[in-house]
């Protein structure tokens, strides 16, 4: 098998690993909504990362000692994309509450047509006038899919979490991509990421066990719930999040975006199944609407000099 996988060509190989990336973070939102049966978000999000990081850390230090000894300044590097994934996670989770895992999902997938936005903050790049119309028209077709000429052009707290989400993420990939070239270990970095979008998330999680007396352990909680967080630790946390540094050290950021907006018709294909949730025509138009003018963005801003 590991002779099979050497044998493919890195850019390939980093292109699976986007894709099956995809399906991690596909079925996380239904990870996340069985979850949410037991758990607030807060304590989602806490016990979610340090399960993934205390796994991450005893694994790499008991396979690959002198790995670990040689990755410590990964910590340094992942801060800033640490509190972007930390900010994203979150907000999502508390979107969750409200929102559909389809809706969640496809929303999120609007940070493509805002990372040239976010690529004017940090890299001071040009905005131009098409990058207007197309996020203009991807905000059209999130109107779509949450239904709001039918709700009177009311957007629901979960809705308005899950666009935050949609900036958020935008930073993140971008600081993935700023931080890559850098990285000792992607695995470590990965962890290390974790580590700071856990303290990210500590300032929610104090309030809310302070304030609200939420507990970290409900006094009753169903399997689904627990295998869920267990499901978001390993195979989102520490899979998918770590195939994504992986393949954004070869790929580059226009192509990685494009491949992780596949998480949005996994997540429907999951939902659908696993939740028995439905899109109406108008919705499925708009989610379609959203994906389209993504994958316009991701053309239009195709590296030029790359065949990334």
């Amino acid at each position: 098998m590991r002779k099979a996988l050497a044998a493919i060509p890195v850019y390939h190989r980093a292109v699976l690993e986007l894709f099956f990336a995809g399906m991690l973070w596909g079925v996380s939102f239904t990870f996340v909504k069985w979850a949410l049966i037991d758990f607030k978000p807060t304590t989602i999000v806490f016990w979610r990362f340090l399960f993934a990081i205390a796994l991450a850390e005893g694994l790499y230090f008991i396979f690959n000692r002198e790995g670990f000894k040689k990755s410590h300044r990964d910590y340094k590097i992942a801060i800033i994309s640490g509190l972007g994934l930390g900010s994203s996670l979150i907000f999502q989770t508390i979107g969750l509450q409200t929102t559909s895992a389809t809706n969640s999902s496809f929303i999120t997938s609007l940070y493509v047509v805002l990372i040239p936005f976010a690529n004017f903050f940090i890299l001071k790049s040009k905005v131009r006038w098409y990058h207007f119309a197309l996020s203009g028209v991807a905000f059209l077709g999130m109107g779509l899919l949450l239904d709001l000429p039918t709700n009177g052009f009311t957007l629901h707290s979960g809705d308005l979490f899950t666009i935050s989400v949609a900036f958020t993420s935008a930073f993140h990939i971008m600081a993935v991509a700023q931080a890559a070239p850098k990285i000792t270990s992607g695995f470590r970095f990965n962890t290390a990421q974790t580590f700071w979008a856990l303290i990210c998330v500590l300032p929610f999680l104090i309030y809310d066990t302070s304030t609200k007396n939420i507990p970290l352990v409900p006094e009753i909680t169903n399997y689904m719930s627990v295998l869920s967080i267990a499901g978001l630790a390993l195979f989102v946390t520490l899979g998918a999040f770590y195939l994504q540094v992986r393949a954004q050290r070869v790929l580059s950021t226009t192509t990685a975006s494009m491949l992780c907006l596949l998480e949005a018709p996994y997540s429907f294909l999951f939902a659908s199944a696993l939740l028995n949730e439905k899109l109406t025509p108008i919705q499925l138009l708009g989610a379609m609407i959203i994906l389209s003018i993504s994958a316009v963005t991701v053309y239009v801003e195709r590296p030029k000099n790359t065949s990334s």
